[in-house]
């Protein structure tokens, strides 16, 4: 059984309902679940999703409010498992991010790959590959899985 991570991207796709890539991430998501997958979240992807869902829509968010975001937060930890921030996840975070010169906003992309990297998740799903590349993880984007049960 491989572990996957879902991106803040693929979060966001699976709970707004009216976003046009909904679909293939729910469905992947469905693969990934039939196959027996671990599907887990990392706590910076539920800060991530909580800022984009708190966000005004003009400002490219949801609008919600923080109790309708809550109780979203709360349906996800109920479906994935969270797993916890390491003590060791600032000084490997670091490490990758000087390995990679990484820049920038990509900073956010390094530790979730540092935390990938601290619990042996293997691959993360994502509908932005190249956030992740050189970090050492392997992406999988939604049509790779979406419609796929072996």
């Amino acid at each position: 059984m491989a572990a996957y991570l879902l991106d803040t991207n693929v979060v966001l796709r699976l709970i707004d309902r009216q976003d046009p890539r909904h679909i293939v991430c729910r469905a992947a998501v469905s693969t990934l679940i039939e196959r027996q997958e671990d599907v887990c979240l990392a706590p910076q992807v539920l800060v991530e999703f909580w800022v984009v869902a708190t966000r005004p829509a003009v400002n490219n968010g949801l609008g919600w409010s923080p109790d309708e975001t809550d109780h979203h937060l709360g349906r996800l930890c109920g479906l994935f498992q969270l797993r916890p921030e390491g003590g060791d996840l600032f000084n490997r975070w670091r490490k990758l991010a000087k390995q990679a010169a990484v820049r920038g906003k990509r900073a956010h992309d390094a530790r979730i790959a540092a935390f990938m990297l601290l619990h042996g998740i293997e691959s993360v799903l994502t509908l932005n590959p190249n956030d992740f590349h050189g970090f050492g993880v392997n992406v999988v984007e939604p049509g790779m899985l979406a419609g796929s049960t072996s």
